[in-house]
């Protein structure tokens, strides 16, 4: 039987090979949200904002738009974009995302693209490298919030889902009130003294 695949003097490429390539370029695109919770909660009264954080935690993915209207409601106690658009003009006015930042709506918030928020929010410094990248590269953001107990060890290209999104806005609550002694016990940074 398998002499019968053979073309060229070579063996076709079997089932599973086409299989694990159609899996390595189906990993290669990002991943996106139907719906964002923005198009029907994405307001600031306060009913709204409590409805809106707890659907978020029972999404499996964070879309940008939602991160961004959570990240308007942490900073401001509301969000007065009307759309996705003038959240991330709000942000951007802000210097919080950098001036580059061009991903849709619906793609999910990767850990990079959050973490540069997280930094520029806390007003966390970092290492050289962080310094030398102005604090707009997500790899050394990541990285350094990682040391800093607020994200799990993780890469930059990781999203998070609804409830890891949540948490972290929690531990950024609890850096802003004093710093690493409030972030939870087991993820503060090792060997500080």
């Amino acid at each position: 039987m398998a002499n019968v695949m053979k073309r060229n003097g070579r063996r076709a490429p079997g089932a599973a090979s086409v299989g694990l390539l159609a899996l390595v370029l189906a990993g290669c695109q990002g991943a996106h949200v139907a719906n964002p919770l923005t198009s029907t909660l994405g307001g600031s009264e306060p009913d709204t904002q409590v409805a809106f954080w707890h659907e978020l935690a029972e999404r499996k993915v964070t879309s940008n738009d939602d991160a961004f209207h959570g990240l308007l409601l942490f900073l401001d106690g509301k969000d007065d974009s009307k759309d996705y658009a003038g959240r991330v003009a709000a942000l951007k006015a802000t210097h919080i995302l950098p001036k580059w930042f061009d991903k849709p709506a619906d793609d999910a918030v990767t850990r990079g693209t959050l973490s540069i928020a997280v930094a520029k929010i806390l007003k966390i410094r970092g290492g050289v490298m962080m310094t030398l990248t102005g604090g707009v590269d997500g790899r050394y953001t990541t990285r350094e919030l990682v040391d800093q107990g607020l994200f799990p060890s993780s890469s930059p290209n990781q999203t998070f889902s609804g409830a890891e999104f949540v948490g972290i806005i929690g531990k950024m609550e609890d850096y802003q009130r004093g710093g690493e002694e409030n972030v939870p016990f087991g993820l503060q940074r090792v060997g500080k003294e």
